[in-house]
């Protein structure tokens, strides 16, 4: 098959040691066959913040998009969109501070995503700690056969959608809709795990890979929650 495009998109305000930790995990811990394109959503950092970044990490010909402190949802938003109209309608999400500690197959994951038009998202995060029903099912692509654990409706925690590092189609967000905009992390986060839960019934599936249960990335930054900072563009 002729690989599509994943764009890699790193969510960032102000964070130069963790960010390049992070994507330094991530080029290292990646696997894909096909073209990668690099992103970057900054909510306005202050300084030569991005312009350095690029300049450390040029092989990856970063692009970037950035928001006025307008907050998590509308800088991702953006970000998002621009992705979708430069590069492919595949995204793989990642914030500055979750630092990937094994191998992340995106190969399989697109072939769920292209093949399985039920599924929308693919959580790469480490589902452990989240309380979620999974079905074991092994869904059948023109390449090979994936074993897959999708979530179900049934889960008792909210978080069937997390913000952690996740894969996802275009088609998640045309059905859901985009990130609430003007909330702090924590209430954009929840209003769409909210959203995603109470639809999830008739709406697109989200699923992890078998290899997806344990905690896969290091969260190393100090939170920012409802501190002057965790700013929803007021």
């Amino acid at each position: 098959m002729n690989w599509p495009t994943v764009a890699i998109l790193t969510v960032t305000y102000d964070r130069p040691a963790e960010i390049r930790r992070t994507i330094s995990a991530l080029k290292k811990n990646i696997l894909y066959p096909g073209p990668l394109a690099w992103h970057i959503a900054d909510d306005h950092s202050p300084g030569n913040y991005l312009p350095e970044l690029k300049l450390d990490f040029r092989e990856l010909n970063l692009s970037y998009t950035v928001t006025d402190r307008k907050g998590w949802g509308a800088n991702v938003n953006k970000a998002m969109s621009h992705c979708w109209d430069v590069y492919d309608d595949y995204v793989f999400l990642c914030e500055d501070d979750y630092v990937s500690q094994y191998p992340i197959d995106l190969r399989l994951g697109v072939l769920l995503l292209w093949h399985a038009r039920g599924l929308g998202a693919i959580r790469y995060d480490g589902i452990h700690g989240h309380e979620l029903d999974l079905q074991l099912r092994e869904i059948k692509t023109p390449v090979e056969k994936v074993s897959t654990l999708i979530i179900q409706g049934s889960s008792p925690h909210l978080n069937i959608y997390s913000n952690r590092p996740h894969l996802k189609h275009r088609r998640f967000h045309d059905h859901y809709g985009l990130y609430e905009e003007g909330k702090r992390l924590g209430e954009t986060e929840s209003e769409f795990a909210h959203r995603v839960k109470d639809g999830y019934q008739g709406g697109l599936k989200i699923a992890t890979l078998t290899t997806g249960i344990p905690r896969a990335f290091n969260h190393i930054g100090k939170s920012r929650q409802l501190t002057e900072l965790d700013t929803g563009g007021s």
